[in-house]
């Protein structure tokens, strides 16, 4: 009694699962659920799967088809060499099983491509029919034939992929095919003990197609799904691979821009002007430079706070930006200074690009009582043509003459453009 009740302890102790007449009969109940949830149904039954099956099956039933139609054309040879007597039947049956084939092979590629199954089916279970009647017109012919009658199966398994529902039903036809003729069959070829040996083994060839279409199904069935997730990684990949990109170019960007104003920084400067030298070297255009600082905006940030002086170098940016073509590029160096970088064809144009953006500043109408006598916040700019005749020079020696142009304008009173070739200037 005790050993009894200890038992089931002991059991689960050592890892043996106990399962009873009652979990065992729900497990059976169970089982049609479990297998319409299963990877082979749910999968089996996708739109993609059923796709790819078709293609597959299209294709190798056209390959089997042109099997067929050549062995049943040997077979009318040989057979007719072999029995002259039957010629016509032997010929009318192997000439229909070629024309079926080739029927079939022609048709599912065109306007049966998206049925094939019903089309390999007819096709096979052709041959099988004509097999039998062969064995039934030759009695000679009948164990042989019965033997190809239990090779078909098989066969057929391991060449067509077709649907799981179209082999079951290919089954049952072949197997009243093959069993009909077993029944039928002359005795002077088959003795009634080889009969039923003969239709055991049948069953058992069916059996084994049964399971041998459901291991390849299944087989197809992962590999299908596999494919599947790997196309979803490698998509989700792809996605990553662009984000990344995205978030890279971002950080680019944001590494080449003052995060203040929105103007480039230093960094951007020094790889444009590379790509304008280029330029110039290759095709001889000119660029102005123009370096301009806000008037007396120390003082701003003293009577207003740092906060109001943000402000306006915004603005200042924006209205610049206003003011040049979407290929030329505004810098911020430092504090209130500022470069930009214009594609011209001479002097002139850097004047008057310079005044279009000293006017811009003035047009904000941003009031600065302690920059007398204007009242409002202004600019000095210095300006520089540069042409392929100065690609010698350094970065640095180009913008020594705008910042050498620039003081030259706050010196002359601010407001005013000076250009670094020929000290021009004009006052507001």
């Amino acid at each position: 009694m005790i050993q009894c009740m200890h038992a089931p302890h002991a059991a689960l102790r050592f890892g043996i699962e106990t399962v009873g007449p009652a979990s065992r009969l729900a497990r059976f109940v169970s089982l049609p659920a479990r297998l319409r949830t299963s990877e082979y149904t749910t999968v089996g039954a996708s739109a993609r799967f059923r796709a790819q099956q078709r293609r597959r099956t299209v294709s190798a039933a056209r390959v089997g088809f042109l099997f067929i139609a050549g062995a049943a054309l040997f077979d009318a040879v040989m057979l007719v060499d072999r029995e002259p007597a039957h010629a016509v039947p032997l010929i009318a049956l192997n000439g229909g099983v070629v024309l079926l084939a080739v029927a079939g092979w022609r048709l599912i590629a065109h306007s049966l491509r998206r049925r094939p199954d019903p089309v390999a089916a007819a096709v096979t279970l052709a041959l099988i029919g004509a097999t039998a009647a062969t064995g039934l017109i030759i009695p000679a012919l009948t164990i042989e034939s019965a033997g190809y009658l239990i090779l078909f199966p098989v066969v057929v398994t391991l060449i067509l992929p077709w649907s799981t529902r179209t082999h079951v039903r290919w089954l049952a036809g072949s197997a009243a095919l093959a069993i009909g003729y077993l029944v039928v069959a002359p005795t002077a070829g088959l003795s009634a003990e080889g009969r039923a040996d003969l239709v055991i083994v049948n069953l058992v060839a069916i059996g084994a197609s049964l399971a041998g279409h459901a291991l390849l199904q299944l087989a197809a069935i992962r590999n299908h799904s596999q494919m599947r997730k790997i196309m979803q990684l490698r998509r989700r990949a792809d996605a990553n691979v662009q984000e990344l990109a995205r978030v890279h170019r971002r950080l680019e960007e944001t590494a080449r821009t003052d995060p203040l104003t929105g103007a480039r920084n230093r960094l951007r400067l020094e790889e444009d002007l590379r790509v304008v030298r280029a330029r110039m070297h290759r095709l001889g255009e000119a660029h102005g430079l123009i370096a301009f600082d806000l008037d007396r905006f120390k003082l701003i940030n003293d009577e207003r706070g740092h906060l109001a002086g943000d402000d306006v170098l915004k603005a200042v940016v924006q209205a610049v930006r206003g003011t040049i073509r979407a290929d030329d590029e505004i810098y911020r160096f430092g504090g209130e200074e500022f470069l930009v970088l214009v594609r011209v064809a001479d002097l002139d144009g850097v004047h008057v690009a310079s005044e279009r953006i000293r006017q811009a500043i003035i047009d904000l109408a941003i009031t600065h009582d302690s920059n007398t006598p204007h009242g409002l916040v202004t600019a000095s700019l210095g300006a520089a043509l540069v042409t392929s005749g100065d690609l010698a020079a350094s970065d640095d020696e180009w913008f020594a003459r705008t910042d050498v142009a620039m003081y030259q304008a706050k010196d002359l009173g601010r407001n005013r453009v000076v250009m670094a070739a020929a000290i021009a200037s004009t006052a507001a």
